[in-house]
């Protein structure tokens, strides 16, 4: 089987050593990966199966169109690249029991052009600014924390499309749960270095963490949100409340699997090839790891 990675020309330079571990877990299930450049892609000849690794809906859906299997689709990409997005695609999704609850942090979407309206008053509650399509918590503010003025925000970010939240008290951790076909694979538990956001990029320090049963049911209602398309190799936030219960932050489509590496013994990778081929194969999706 033919398969392609799909990677920016910087964002494979950085990533070669997850790219080999690809190829070399892949060449043992008869899968030979090639990396495909994100520029260069349609000059290609049509491979069997396709993980875009770029967060380009139109990458998804070109291959889409040709009949050839994409992870992720280009519904998933488009939903997962986008903050508010994902929040609107649950909130008709998740099962009754979850959505009664606070399942999340209260939102409100901040088009690119109103942004430049948004007030002190507006920001008595809604503490939180995120662009939409950020990642690894670099565009993330605690609007009453960060040395940023409001205006000054206002101009960094003019033109994007942003989200307002809720701050939910955590005390600077999270639960990153990896998907893998759709079911838990491993979570982990993040605690922010220096200030409320715990991304593991950011310094922040990660250890595994158990599920219990009634969290593990909570968090595969989640996944099981998704189960329209399908989630390959994917990770769910979740934000760990003082009072220890989960709050739901993001989807992550593109999601980095280091800290797995350097905290654990898994291999979510060779995990992950095994459940496509059984996936390709008998067009079926069973659980790796429970």
């Amino acid at each position: 089987m033919l398969g392609y990675l799909i990677y920016h020309r910087d964002e494979a330079e950085k990533n070669k050593a997850f790219i080999r571990l690809f190829q070399e877990e892949g060449k043992r299930l008869g899968i030979v990966f090639e990396l495909a450049d994100s520029e260069e892609y349609q000059q290609k000849p049509l491979p069997e199966l396709v993980l875009n690794r770029t967060r380009s809906v139109q990458i998804s859906r070109w291959y889409e169109q040709r009949g050839v299997l994409t992870l992720h689709s280009s519904r998933i990409t488009e939903i997962g690249n986008d903050k508010g997005k994902t929040l609107q695609y649950l909130e008709s999704r998740l099962p009754a029991w979850i959505s009664r609850q606070k399942w999340a942090p209260e939102t409100i979407r901040v088009p690119a052009e109103a942004l430049s309206g948004v007030s002190v008053r507006d920001l008595s509650f809604f503490q939180i600014l995120k662009t939409v399509d950020g990642h690894g918590g670099n565009e993330v503010y605690d609007l009453a924390g960060t040395k940023d003025s409001i205006r000054s925000l206002q101009q960094k970010f003019y033109g994007r499309t942003c989200i307002l939240q809720e701050k939910i008290a955590s005390d600077g951790k999270d639960i990153r749960v990896y998907i893998v076909g759709g079911q838990i694979y491993q979570a982990m538990l993040r605690q922010g270095a220096k200030d409320f956001r715990s991304n593991f990029s950011l310094g922040g320090t990660a250890s595994p963490y158990w599920l219990s049963e009634e969290e593990r049911k909570f968090v595969q209602g989640f996944a099981d949100a998704f189960a329209e398309d399908v989630l390959g190799i994917a990770g769910l936030d979740f934000i760990l409340t003082r009072d220890n219960r989960l709050v739901f932050n993001e989807l992550e489509e593109m999601v980095g699997c280091r800290m797995l590496y350097q905290c654990t013994d898994l291999n979510i990778v060779r995990d992950f090839l095994v459940w496509l081929v059984n996936f390709v194969e008998n067009d079926t999706c069973h659980p790796i790891r429970l």
